[in-house]
């Protein structure tokens, strides 16, 4: 096979290869010479601020000295406050002072001292008057007249006396006494010059670079070598004491070395790029062998299609590639897109497992899947929220699914939104049609007030900007991850007080009693109560259905074990139509098809739950009354319940009694008594005689035996028996446990 694909390849890169060789040395050459102007910038300012303070060291030191003898000497303190001609010793002494200050600095030259009054000039060399052989009058008389703020002079011409030489020095005046105001005289002190330069010449003498020391007026002191051309090599310090500007440039050659480091790496450059492409030739030469394999193989395949389809000629690879990558992505995207919906699922299924399941995985394994779903793995506390859509069937009827899944939507933004502005992580998902539950996660366990003002902003804000409410019901705070399912199972505990309490709450497990208060057993035998009275059609059903829901609210009964008394009256109900005639039973069947159990338990509320009861109660109770009506039978049956209810304290009461006392058969007796009540004649006797035995013994200090007596049994032994039977424990124990409580 030809090469042809290997020299593409290798001539594709060599170009770039040399292209990218070059630029390297070039951003090597330019950062090496940044770096290289920025370390000599960085030396000469160094160095210049070294000379600079070595100078100024050197001044201070020497007027330092000088304002210290001025201050200390006694003889020069008296001298000058002295009015009486000097002596000759004294002035001798004060020449000796003068001549010691020169002898300890060297860069010091004269130093002499003007009196005011008698005008008299002491110098290191004697005593001498102005208008005699004295020099430097026109100076010290400018200075004097004319005070600078600067502490040395510029560069100046200077002689003691008129046969002196000239020489170039700077000069320091200061007033005498030092501390006084009105000065009373002048100390002078001269620097030569030239010992100035004499100590700079001996700093630069090591270095050839170029240095000058200039004073503020731009007149050079010192020059050594010519300065640079270019600018950057020149760093200048101006002392803040003597006002003198210090430079000090790097030599010419180290300026030139630039160039000579190009010129010195061309021919490396050159051999770079050369064995570069050498480099590149043998590894192209020698990768090239796994993409021979594959354009072997592509030719290969290729040619086998083209016999098949009956094709012949060249073909393309570059179209044959490009296909099979077009297949290769688009399997790719499916692949991808079946992932994001496969976490989805995954991200919903561990949410149904933290809140109702097992969870199974260990902290690794979670750790591992919490990273792949986007969720909190760890945390130091967590609290469940549910979110409740009140008025689930009012909901449902308001909007299509398209409007509730927004509405849904929002709602869960908003929770969100509300958790970042308090800074909690939240992981929420719609678990039923009108249920959002949401994980809350804390960094910390101080949660409880963030919690309730979380869920109280979104209970506000759904009011104030939707045409509906919701419930909000919150756990119990939790550390574990296993523990996140109790959380759940208390939210929906304190959730089922909503049935009582109304909508747009917050129930929180820590505030709700999550037990009831009362006697369950009670409510379900007063509901049966209801169903005995109303299946009598005795009007006292409708009150003691409204004592059996008042006591429902009383003892806190959940929307679960409301559901229960109901279920009851309803399998009363039934059980009550079992033994009605064929033609009574036809009437309650239309009520009790139109509200079934199902329907009246839809309601979330205790108030609309009682109120759909009682609409089905009442239609029952309509249309037993009117079909009692048609049967003219059931007169004699009212009859025979007022009997009873006044004479059910006479112990021969009995079916052959109130045969002979209606003029029917007992048979007959039993028969209506049964189709008109609902119960069985002996049943509604005794449970008369014990309701009034319960009175007796509650509200009345009267003897067993004679309350057994009074209620139709004249044997106590038969009272105390059936009383035991019927309420599970003996009169008398009846009434210690009851005194004082039986409600009439």
């Amino acid at each position: 096979m030809k090469k042809k694909w290997f020299y593409r390849m290798l001539l594709s890169y060599s170009p770039i290869l040399m292209f990218l060789v070059l630029v390297l040395i070039l951003l090597f050459y330019v950062k090496w010479t940044s770096e290289t102007k920025i370390r000599l910038q960085n030396t000469n300012e160094l160095f210049a601020s070294h000379v600079s303070s070595v100078l100024d060291s050197s001044m201070k030191s020497i007027e330092e000295f000088v304002l210290q003898q001025m201050l200390t000497d006694e003889k020069i303190t008296e001298y000058m406050n002295s009015t009486a001609p000097t002596p000759p010793f004294a002035m001798f002494e004060l020449t000796e002072r003068l001549t010691d200050i020169r002898t300890l600095f060297p860069l010091t030259g004269d130093i002499y001292i003007y009196k005011i009054s008698s005008e008299e000039i002491i110098s290191n060399f004697g005593l001498l008057k102005p208008k005699d052989t004295f020099a430097d009058e026109d100076f010290l008389t400018g200075a004097i007249e004319n005070p600078e703020e600067k502490k040395w002079s510029s560069p100046r011409a200077y002689r003691l006396y008129q046969a002196n030489a000239v020489t170039n020095v700077v000069t320091l005046v200061k007033p005498l006494p030092i501390t006084s105001v009105v000065p009373k005289g002048y100390v002078v002190v001269n620097v030569q010059l030239s010992s100035i330069q004499q100590a700079l010449q001996t700093v630069i003498s090591d270095a050839s670079g170029y240095l000058e020391l200039s004073d503020d007026g731009g007149a050079s002191l010192f020059r050594e070598n010519t300065p640079p051309q270019s600018k950057w090599g020149i760093s200048t310090i101006r002392s803040d004491y003597t006002g003198w500007n210090l430079s000090v440039g790097i030599p010419e050659s180290e300026q030139k070395l630039m160039s000579v480091f190009m010129d010195g790496w061309t021919l490396p450059a050159l051999m770079t790029i050369l064995l570069s492409i050498i480099v590149l030739t043998y590894v192209t030469h020698r990768n090239y062998k796994p993409i021979e394999e594959i354009m072997i193989r592509i030719d290969h395949y290729a040619l086998r299609r083209s016999l098949q389809l009956g094709k012949g000629g060249k073909h393309n690879e570059f179209q044959f590639i490009s296909t099979a990558l077009d297949n290769l992505m688009e399997k790719s995207n499916e692949y991808e897109a079946k992932h994001k919906d496969d976490l989805i699922i995954r991200k919903r299924y561990w949410f149904h497992e933290l809140l109702t399941g097992s969870f199974s995985l260990s902290d690794a394994e979670w750790e591992r899947e919490a990273a792949e779903l986007g969720i909190p793995h760890s945390f130091a506390s967590s609290i469940v929220l549910v979110v409740m859509l009140d008025n689930r069937e009012q909901f449902s009827g308001a909007y299509n699914q398209r409007d509730q899944t927004l509405f849904k939507f929002v709602v869960q933004g908003v929770l969100e939104e509300i958790c970042r502005n308090y800074e909690v992580a939240v992981w929420s998902e719609w678990k039923e049609a009108d249920q959002l539950c949401s994980i809350i996660y804390f960094r910390d366990s101080s949660n409880e007030a963030k919690i309730l003002d979380i869920a109280d902003k979104l209970k506000e804000w759904v009011a104030a900007n939707l045409q509906f409410t919701v419930s909000l019901y919150i756990g119990t705070t939790v550390s574990e991850m296993d523990d996140i399912r109790g959380s759940y199972r208390e939210a929906m505990q304190a959730g089922q007080y909503r049935a009582l309490h109304g909508y747009s709450r917050i129930y929180a497990a820590s505030d709700w009693k999550l037990n009831v208060q009362g006697d369950l057993y009670a409510h379900l035998h007063m509901a049966k109560g209801v169903v005995k009275l109303l299946r009598g059609a005795d009007p006292a059903w409708n009150g003691q259905f409204e004592r059996l829901f008042e006591g429902i609210r009383r003892d806190g009964l959940s929307h679960e074990q409301t559901a229960e008394v109901v279920n009851y009256m309803f399998y009363s109900l039934k059980k009550e139509m079992n033994d009605m005639p064929e033609e009574m039973m036809a009437v309650w069947v239309e009520p009790l098809r139109r509200y079934t159990p199902s329907m009246i338990l839809a309601k979330e509320l205790i108030d609309d739950i009682q109120r759909g009861m009682a609409e089905l109660l009442h239609l029952l109770a309509e249309s037993l009354h009117e079909w009692r009506d048609r049967q003219p039978q059931f007169t004699i049956v009212e009859q025979i319940v007022s009997y009873l209810q006044s004479n059910y304290g006479n112990p021969d009461i009995s079916l052959d009694h109130l045969g002979e006392e209606f003029g029917l058969a007992p048979r007959v007796v039993s028969k209506l008594f049964k189709a008109g009540t609902g119960e069985r004649f002996v049943d509604y006797v005794m449970n008369l005689r014990m309701t009034e035995a319960k009175r007796l013994l509650t509200k009345t200090d009267l003897p067993v035996q004679t309350i057994g007596e009074q209620v139709g049994y004249m044997q106590v032994i038969s009272f105390i028996r059936t009383f035991k039977k019927n309420e599970g424990t003996p009169p008398g124990e009846y009434r210690k446990q009851y005194a004082g409580d039986y409600d009439t």
